[in-house]
């Protein structure tokens, strides 16, 4: 399975006020990609509306993502870091200043989306974020966890 992920798809430090302006952020990038549709972006913003923080993985970190048959065209995630944290109402994992919104073109592919954004949450993608600035070297980690998370 091949999973688009490039320096188009990558954005740091980005001045996003609220929650639902980050996920379409991060959804636009992938539209601008070609894997995902703008009607993915709305179906993001509801499912965050519907299940508020449940989007929120883990401390810091929110996973933006719909059903591939809500406009997934192809399998991808972009990444967004946040100058500012933000509040997705999760008690324990707020605030977030990471978000990766994923497109699987069809439900093994998602489902494989998931578990390479476990494995770079298990490696410690948001403390390496926290410290992390340099567009390269951040492509490069993520470079090393999609090579590990697919083998």
């Amino acid at each position: 399975m091949d999973i688009i992920f490039n320096h188009s798809l990558l954005a740091l430090n980005k001045d996003l006020p609220t929650p639902e302006e980050s996920i379409r952020y991060a959804g636009q990038l992938m539209v601008n990609q070609g894997i995902c549709s703008e009607a993915y972006i709305n179906e993001m913003c509801n499912v965050y509306k519907v299940f508020g923080s449940a989007i929120v993985l883990d401390y810091g970190i929110v996973m933006p993502h719909a059903r591939p048959e809500k406009g997934a065209l192809k399998t991808g995630f972009s990444l967004v870091t946040t100058f500012n944290a933000l509040n997705f109402g999760h008690k324990e994992f707020d605030p977030v200043k990471v978000i990766i919104a994923i497109a699987g073109a069809d439900a093994d592919s998602h489902i494989k989306m998931i578990q390479l954004i476990a494995t770079m949450i298990e490696s410690g993608i948001v403390k390496f974020l926290e410290n992390e600035n340099d567009h390269h070297i951040v492509m490069n980690f993520i470079q090393r966890e999609m090579e590990k998370s697919l083998c």
